[in-house]
């Protein structure tokens, strides 16, 4: 699996009707991967896939997170506005809803998920459900 059959993955997931858009943008650097909308809320988010979990714990996870795609990232909190970043392995990810995005093998397999389970947190918050 990589990047692109990551979000497929997860997009699979979603409810048809959910507004998304997978961005590709050559002209902007930094831009985040996906877009969706709601009637309660956006939300951009920035996903990387790795093939291969490091085997020891304290290990920091190694993604291709650039400095523009972070900058948007940090922007995007700094305004208030959602932005997640989601990493996959194997058949499970870990959504970083702010922005501590130093994520150990440890803590990866502590919280994460399925992409099912994803794709329904990403549907909940922009319907409003559990949104504070």
């Amino acid at each position: 699996m990589n990047e692109h059959s990551f979000i497929k993955a997860v997009h699979r997931y979603l409810p048809s009707e959910l507004f998304r858009w997978k961005i590709h943008d050559t002209y902007a650097g930094g831009v985040p991967d996906a877009f969706y909308l709601g009637p309660a809320s956006a939300l951009f988010i920035e996903y990387k896939y790795l093939k291969k979990l490091p085997a020891r714990p304290t290990t920091i996870l190694r993604t291709s997170l650039s400095k523009q795609q972070e900058l948007w990232l940090n922007r995007l909190h700094d305004y208030g506005f959602p932005g997640w970043y989601v990493i996959g392995a194997e058949d499970r990810c870990i959504l970083v809803k702010d922005t501590q995005r130093v994520i150990t093998t440890a803590r990866f397999l502590r919280d994460c998920i399925s992409f099912k389970e994803a794709a329904c947190q990403i549907y909940a918050f922009v319907q409003g459900e559990g949104n504070e």
